[in-house]
């Protein structure tokens, strides 16, 4: 019996240590990955339910994470220590632990979950599901939704922006933008805008909003307060994404079915540079000193590097197939010269 009991010890302490033990090699790049002075860039890409970390530094991946079915954006709380991802297939909203590299729960949003905004205190993350009419509200304390906003019969919410205490939202489908108080949590304004609204960001001062009307190639640009257009930017392709430089001189746009990116000079609202043979441009960020542009090719597994001094992709980086969304992870003062 003593022998028969040691065996059984034996295959059982070999069963657990198959089931979730990792080599000192992938424990290492874990825990180095994982550390919170790694500035690094998250990508989540769509065919493979993972998000692929790239050190700015090393210009190179360090690992990923595994994550629901077809993730597509996400967000990073103001310590980095918790991301939240966009699970668009399971219908999740992913939270993902940066230290440990490991999605910890999902909660459950309306269908097509997509875009995301978190607000300044952590507390509050808001969920533009593309399958109904609703803004999903999640209390990131009791990590429930606890709210959800509806839009109006019809709407379908793709993009938001989160300033103060004001979300924009767009609307891809029926040309708008929803201009939401956070306080009543309730639509106070709809902006109609050209075809097709994406991705909205603002300038520094958060005085302006600029919206990437897709099908009619051009870059909207409104009033935050009165809402009213103060110019429309023509550039040459179906406009998805753009990033602002801080001294709003610069905009860097992504077209998705044109497969190229454009950068746009603001001061004359004119296209000074078309950088073609990019598949599936979709979504890009800068980096912290916004001297390289970082865009995510959907139609590929690679992420394109943009030099903002040349005008040109200068390398390309491997991560998971159809990549989507790309966000930044970096603490304030750490890091400053990547």
């Amino acid at each position: 019996m003593l022998k028969i009991s040691n065996l059984f010890m034996i295959l059982f302490v070999f069963i657990l240590s198959g089931c979730a033990m990792i080599s000192k090699e992938e424990a290492k790049m874990r825990e180095e990955a994982g550390q919170l002075t790694k500035i690094q860039f998250y990508v989540p890409s769509e065919n493979e339910n993972i998000i692929s970390m790239i050190d700015i530094r090393e210009s190179q991946p360090v690992g990923t994470i595994d994550t629901g079915e077809k993730p597509t954006n996400l967000v990073f709380d103001s310590t980095m220590r918790t991301a939240y991802v966009a699970n668009q297939n399971s219908g999740t909203i992913g939270i993902i632990n940066t230290q440990s590299l490991e999605q910890e729960k999902e909660i459950e949003v309306g269908p097509l979950p997509h875009g995301l905004a978190l607000s300044n205190n952590n507390q509050t993350l808001y969920v533009a599901t593309v399958g109904d009419q609703f803004v999903d509200v999640i209390n990131t304390n009791n990590q429930e939704v606890v709210n959800k906003i509806d839009l109006g019969e019809n709407a379908r919410s793709i993009y938001p922006l989160l300033l103060e205490n004001k979300l924009y939202i767009t609307d891809h489908e029926n040309d708008r933008v929803y201009v939401i108080d956070t306080d009543s949590q309730s639509v106070i304004h709809t902006i109609k805008t050209g075809q097709t609204p994406r991705v909205i960001r603002s300038n520094a001062e958060g005085t302006k909003i600029y919206v990437a009307a897709s099908q009619s190639n051009q870059i909207e640009v409104y009033n935050t307060e009165t809402y009213e257009q103060l110019s429309s930017i023509k550039v040459n392709g179906n406009a998805t994404d753009l990033v602002i430089t801080e001294d709003e001189s610069t905009a860097v746009v992504t077209q998705l079915e044109s497969n190229q990116v454009e950068i746009v000079n603001l001061q004359t609202d004119e296209v000074i540079e078309t950088i073609p043979d990019l598949p599936g441009a979709k979504h890009v960020s800068f980096n912290r000193k916004e001297t390289k542009a970082y865009v995510t090719l959907s139609d590929s597994n690679e992420v394109a590097v943009i030099d903002m001094e040349t005008h040109a992709v200068v390398e390309k980086i491997k991560v998971g197939d159809s990549p989507h969304g790309i966000e930044i992870k970096a603490l304030p003062g750490i890091g400053g010269s990547c």
